[in-house]
């Protein structure tokens, strides 16, 4: 083979390749999360505020970790309470309070906001993990289609440089998190949120049995204090929304019923000061065909707890039904 044909069909080679992961690129951007922040149902929020949402219209932003994804429904609070227009629920698996303050940063996002709502429970506080490689500046920009064309390509060939990562959470995506019978399913309803439904057989066993220990961060605290001020600084009313525990696992155990009064205690005292507002879903007694689990609820307590959630934003905020 001459020198020259080997090196055009060499370049051709390299060249389609190189077509190909583009074109791959692109589509992956386009139908999955591109992995930004390196927290898979981050990237996924993301992406569904940016290709749903009109950021003006929003007025009530969730924030929290799963307690908030599957245990408020925005789209029905939109419905229950005539106080609220639009809701968005920033909420990701896993966040810690310390993470939820970084996601209220990007509150900003949404020029109208009235309200922000924090639902949590008790083991949310344990840990002090925050969010590495944060940048709430330009994850607004990203989702409110604000970087410009160099800047948004960087971004999506900066995501995916490990093409093979960005091939593993395609997968990942299918098979894992679009199931709706499991507790990692992202199938978001019109404002962000996820109504489980786990039941019976999908239930797993440990979730359901077992209390969780009673271990909270003083730093935690500290962080619910700073965002309940920050909210007063910008005239935006703070709610905690203290999620309900199962209720034979309160009644059995002390440390549980302890751990869910000195959460109210610590919260009262970091918020009240700054006008926060904390509701207490315990106060519910829902039986357990409303969980699907110890701490989260299905489709249908998250129904109930919205609907209490609806009932005191209107008493709170004076706006009655017609």
């Amino acid at each position: 083979m001459k020198n020259k044909t080997y090196l055009r069909i060499l370049f051709f080679t390299f060249g389609s390749i190189f077509t190909l992961v583009i074109v791959y690129v692109f589509y992956f951007s386009k139908n999955y999360p591109l992995p930004i922040t390196g927290h898979l149902s981050l990237d996924a929020k993301l992406k569904f505020v940016r290709d749903y949402i009109l950021p003006e219209q929003v007025d009530t932003l969730i924030i929290g970790s799963s307690i908030g994804l599957n245990n408020i429904q925005g789209s029905y609070l939109e419905k229950q309470s005539p106080s609220v227009n639009k809701v968005v629920n920033l909420s990701v698996f896993g966040a810690t309070t310390l993470q939820a303050e970084q996601l209220m940063q990007l509150g900003s996002t949404f020029p109208n906001l009235k309200r922000i709502i924090y639902s949590v429970q008790y083991p949310d506080t344990t840990r002090g993990f925050k969010f590495e490689n944060y940048d709430p500046f330009m994850l607004e920009q990203y989702m409110k289609h604000e970087l410009n064309a160099i800047q948004y390509g960087l971004l999506i060939f900066n995501s995916c440089k490990n093409i093979f990562f960005c091939i593993r959470r395609q997968y990942e995506w299918k098979h894992t998190y679009m199931i709706p019978t499991a507790y990692e399913f992202l199938g978001f309803d019109s404002s962000g949120s996820v109504p489980l439904r786990v039941y019976g057989k999908d239930i797993i066993g440990h979730r359901w049995k077992l209390p969780q220990p009673g271990i909270m961060r003083n730093g935690s605290f500290q962080a619910m204090s700073k965002m309940a001020q920050d909210c007063q600084k910008k005239d935006i009313l703070f709610y905690v929304v203290h999620q309900p525990y199962r209720k034979p696992l309160y009644e059995k155990y002390a440390s549980v019923r302890g751990a869910l009064a000195y959460f109210d205690k610590k919260s009262e005292e970091a918020i009240t000061l700054y006008n926060g507002i904390l509701l207490k879903m315990q106060n519910l007694h829902l039986e357990d065909s409303y969980f699907s689990d110890r701490t989260h609820l299905n489709n249908e307590g998250s129904l109930i707890v919205t609907e209490e959630l609806a009932r005191n934003i209107d008493s709170i905020e004076g706006t009655n039904k017609e």
